[in-house]
This record gives structure tokens, C-alpha cells and sequence, in this order.
């Protein structure tokens, strides 16, 4: 609740949230402008406050170094609350109207997105907010109204049910070339050479409209129809390998399908629940350590450099993940998944769980709010024995030991720090045991590595602008062993390289183009590596958003 009483000021920046979500109508018509506020803030100053009380503003300064003074410098760069630039010592007046500000901006994004700034974050601002309550007592009277709006919302007997329409239209350019690798050179039987392959320039497109409703104004129903017709280079007649796949490629002919059903609801302390029946993607549902390059709309355009493959291990089919805040610098997730039809042959033949599935635990730890680590685990089954990598590195790295059954555990460490306000480095190194599972018939053990960095600049050449770069391995089998001499053959000696770089332009708010380059090096991670050249992919992505 919002309580103002004389000396004493105390806001809780998630009720607001709740507040604003819940009652969009009054978010929209209500909440005041960066502008208004700016030119209607009274200075404060210790002759605003009374003297003879004992919680009276404190006078002085400011410097640099103040942890207060860091935070909301760091929170004004990465949420641009619109206030001054602090860059030499500053009186405890000045600073205050600077947090007024800075609260103000922060109302009108939380009452467009209620999500536009995570909750551990809105906690440090809160206490900012606390350690000058008298500096920015003024705002009682506001937010005694915000109190007196809440009291009615809350008092309403029913909430309408309200339906927006989101889309998303992606039309891509693409291109490549280089030395067509099939899986049956990729062995050591003596079958080293590749196939010059230029292909023709392609022009395809992805459509996606999200339905998205609320029942309770914190709940949320996404329904997601989508078209598409980019085609894989991964196929044969082009390079022949997934590690040269775009972020956004599918085939359905253009043929609209409802490729996401979802409800997320909130359960306790910041944490929420979501359950999906179709399209379940884990890289949704969690946070992946890859904030800039993660969007197959605005993101890396490869598959492999958006995010570490652990997190494709859902298979676009029924799942239900549950996100935990367990403190303001842990949280933790955990899902479980049945892959779709088309990447899991067992589903219909023996259940629920006897078919391929898979589960997911990651524990997140943000040390500072520039900085985040974590780790992840995840166990997935494959009936058939595909698909362990997800289409994201080599054919034996996906299929290990052809079609026998395939047990895997995936083991990550992520990571991601804001170095500079304009400058992001992320990565990730990920190591699956894949273990054949057909009853004894076959042994088989393989370990899998892949691993990745980014580099992410923004604001480059123009506001809005992102610069990427990425350097990775793409999925490869480091070591097979096998009483079965043709499994033994199934491993990557030699190593490829992912090496990728884009450039986003924002044209407007609706609109980005972003061309971008992608080399891999020995595809396949082959033997003989010296007698194989180079795959390479050209594309220039436009994404539009309304």
C-alpha cells in the first residue's frame, strides 16, 4: 500500500506495478509525463521542510563514489529516466529532485509495461527512495491520489477482460557459399573432400500475431499464429550443416499455424508460473544471458549465437516452467517438456513421460545489477536419438549414435556483464554426456562441447543502433566410446568456428534492418580440416514490429 505520513515517506514500487497492470485505462490516462513533472518539480531545499523537526532534510553533498549516487546513474543509462547527467559532487536538494524525476518516468513505464524493469532492481531504487524520504516528502500529496485510485480498483467487484493484438513481420535476404559438407564425409573413413555450393539469393518472410489476454490483470494468455517460409541451409543442395542455420528460418509454406498457446500466471514473491501446450520455448520462459542478441527479430542472426542450445531442449511442445525470486540477487527456474510430434518421434506411443522429454533447473545470481551468472542443468530423453543439440551444431553432435535411444544431461555456465553503458559481453561453455539407452544391446558414452561469446555495442553510429559480434563453437563430439565400431567412428576430431557479426539499424520504433554475416570455419568440425574451406551466410533481416 501507499502511505504518506509527515516525516515519514514509504512507497512500494510493486504495488504500483500490480496497480498499473491491473487497471491499463488509468494507466494511460493518469500517469504524468517526464515533461510535466520536470517543469512542475519544486526545487527542494531545507526551507521546504521544517527546521525544528528531527527528521528534517540533511544538507551537505553528494560525491561520485556514493553507492546512492552510482545506483541511480546506473539505473538512468540502462532505463533513460531523463535527469541530469551527475558528473561532479551534488547537494542531497539536487539529488532529490533528480530521484523525483527519475520516480516519475519509471511510473509511466511500469504503466506501459509492467515487466519493463525487473523487480529486483525496483527493491534498490526503493531504498534509495527511503534514505531520502524527507528530501522528497513533497510527493505525498501525489501519491495519496495514486492511493485513493488503488482503493477503488481494488474495491471493483469484476475485471474486464481485455485482448492486444501484437505482430511481428521479419523479411529476410539471404545468401551463401562455400564447401557443401554431407555426414558421410563427415567420418574417418577417407571421405575428406567438399563440394563447391554458391546458392542463389533468397527472399522469405516470418509472421507472427500475439493475441494476448488477462482475466485478472496480472494473468496473461498468449495466443501466437504464425506463418513462415524461410528455408534451412542446412538442407542438402546448400551447406548441408545446421551450424549455418538463421534465427528465424521454418518452412510451413506460408501456411498459418497457432505455434504458441500460453498462460503465465503469477504465484508468489515476484515468481510466476507458465504452461504451454504448444510451442513451449525454455529461452521464453528464462532468462538466457544474452540480452541484446537473443531475439530472432532484432538479435543474432544465426541459431547457434542467440543463446546456448540448452535452452531448445523444450521442442516446441507442452511444457510448464516455474520462475522463483528467491532474494534480489538469486532466482532460480526449473520446467519440464514434451517436444512437439515433429521433433519427438515417442510422443503418442508410450505417454506422457515415457516419451522424449526433458527438464530443466538454471540458478541465476546477479552480484551487481550490471552483472549476471549462472548456472544450468538440464536431462533430456530421445527416443529415436535425435535432435540432442537441437539443430545447432554438427550431425554427430545431434545424433550421436544414429537411432538408438539417447539419454543426455546438459551441463552450462552463463554469464553476461554490462561493462560500459554502451557495451554488453555475454557467453556461455556448455558440455552434454550423451548415453545410448537400448536395453544392452549397445553401449555407447559421448561428450559434447559447445561454447560462445558476444560482444553487443549500442548507440553505435545512431541511438538505437546495436553492433554484435560473436565467436563460438557450435556443438561438436569431443570423445565416443562404443563396443560398436561405427558409433566409435560418430566424433569431431577437428574443431569449427562460429565467427559472426550484424549490425542492427533502428529505423524507427516500428521498424530495424539489420545486415549481417556469418563464417564457419571446417564445417562439421571434420578431419582434415586443411583440405576444406570455409561455409559462409549473408542476410539482411527486416523486422517489423506494431
Amino acid at each position: 500500500m501507499l502511505k504518506f505520513k509527515a516525516g515519514m515517506f514509504s512507497w512500494s514500487l510493486l504495488t504500483i506495478t500490480t496497480f498499473c497492470a491491473a487497471t491499463p485505462a488509468f494507466a494511460q490516462s493518469q500517469a504524468p509525463s517526464q515533461d510535466a513533472v520536470v517543469q512542475n518539480a519544486v526545487p527542494v531545499t531545507p526551507a521546504n521542510v521544517k527546521n525544528n523537526d528531527s527528521q528534517a532534510p540533511k544538507t551537505g553533498s553528494l560525491e561520485l563514489s556514493d553507492s546512492n549516487v552510482q545506483f541511480l546513474k546506473s539505473f538512468n543509462d540502462r532505463y533513460k529516466c531523463g535527469i541530469a547527467n551527475i558528473d561532479a559532487a551534488i547537494s542531497r536538494a539536487d539529488f532529490a529532485n533528480n530521484i523525483v524525476v527519475c520516480l516519475t518516468s519509471t511510473e509511466v513505464k511500469l504503466a506501459q509495461d509492467p515487466n519493463a524493469i525487473p523487480a529486483s532492481e525496483l527493491a534498490q531504487l526503493k531504498d534509495v527512495v527511503d534514505q531520502f524520504s524527507n528530501e522528497v516528502s513533497y510527493l505525498g500529496n501525489r501519491l495519496e491520489t495514486v492511493e485513493k485510485k488503488l482503493a477503488a480498483v481494488q474495491k471493483a467487484s469484476t475485471f474486464s477482460t481485455t485482448t492486444k493484438l501484437a505482430g511481428e513481420i521479419i523479411v529476410g535476404l539471404s545468401t551463401f557459399s562455400g564447401d557443401t559438407v554431407s555426414a558421410a564425409r563427415n567420418t574417418a573413413s577417407g571421405l575428406t573432400g567438399a563440394d563447391t555450393n554458391n546458392g542463389n539469393i533468397t527472399f522469405s518472410n516470418r509472421v507472427r500475431l500475439n493475441f494476448d489476454t488477462t482475466f485478472s490483470g496480472k494473468d496473461r494468455l498468449r495466443t501466437r499464429l504464425q506463418s513462415r517460409n524461410t528455408t534451412s541451409f542446412s538442407g542438402v543442395g546448400t551447406t548441408s550443416t545446421n551450424t549455418t542455420r538463421l534465427g528465424y528460418d521454418g518452412d510451413e509454406t506460408n501456411t498459418t499455424n497457432l505455434s504458441l498457446l500460453q498462460y503465465t500466471l503469477p504465484i508468489f514473491n515476484n515468481s510466476k508460473l507458465i504452461v504451454e501446450t504448444v510451442g513451449s520455448e525454455y529461452n521464453e520462459n528464462m532468462y538466457t544471458f544474452n540480452p541484446l542478441l537473443a531475439s530472432s527479430g532484432t538479435g543474432s542472426i544465426s541459431r547457434f549465437g542467440r543463446y546456448n542450445p540448452v535452452y531448445r531442449q523444450s521442442g516446441d511442445g507442452a511444457a510448464a516452467t516455474a520462475d522463483f525470486r528467491l532474494s534480489p540477487e538469486f532466482s532460480a527456474s526449473i520446467g519440464y517438456a514434451v517436444p512437439s510430434g515433429a521433433n519427438n518421434p515417442g510422443v503418442g506411443a508410450t505417454g506422457l513421460f515415457g516419451s522424449g522429454n526433458s527438464g530443466i533447473a538454471q540458478l541465476r545470481y546477479q552480484p551487481s545489477p550490471d552483472t549476471d551468472l549462472g548456472l544450468s542443468f538440464a536431462r533430456s530423453y530421445h527416443p529415436a536419438g535425435a535432435n540432442i543439440t537441437q539443430g545447432t551444431g554438427s550431425a554427430f553432435a545431434g545424433s550421436p549414435f544414429g537411432a538408438e535411444p539417447t539419454v543426455a544431461n546438459h551441463y552450462s555456465f552463463l554469464a553476461s556483464t554490462k561493462l560500459s553503458p554502451g557495451f554488453i559481453l555475454s557467453g556461455w561453455v556448455g558440455l552434454t554426456n550423451a548415453s545410448l539407452e537400448n536395453g544392452g544391446r549397445t553401449t555407447g558414452s559421448a561428450d559434447i562441447f559447445n561454447a560462445a561469446l558476444s560482444a553487443a555495442f549500442t548507440d553505435v553510429g545512431a541511438k538505437g543502433n546495436t553492433l554484435g559480434l560473436i565467436v563460438g563453437i557450435p556443438p561438436k563430439v569431443n570423445s565416443i566410446s562404443s563396443n560398436n565400431a561405427a558409433i566409435r567412428n560418430r566424433y569431431n576430431p577437428d574443431t569449427s568456428l562460429h565467427l559472426e557479426t550484424l549490425y542492427k539499424i533502428k529505423v524507427s520504433d516500428n521498424l530495424d534492418i539489420t545486415p549481417g554475416v556469418l563464417l564457419i570455419t571446417n564445417p562439421e568440425s571434420a578431419p582434415n580440416a586443411a583440405s576444406r574451406g570455409s561455409e559462409f551466410v549473408g542476410t539482411v533481416r527486416t523486422t517489423f514490429k506494431f
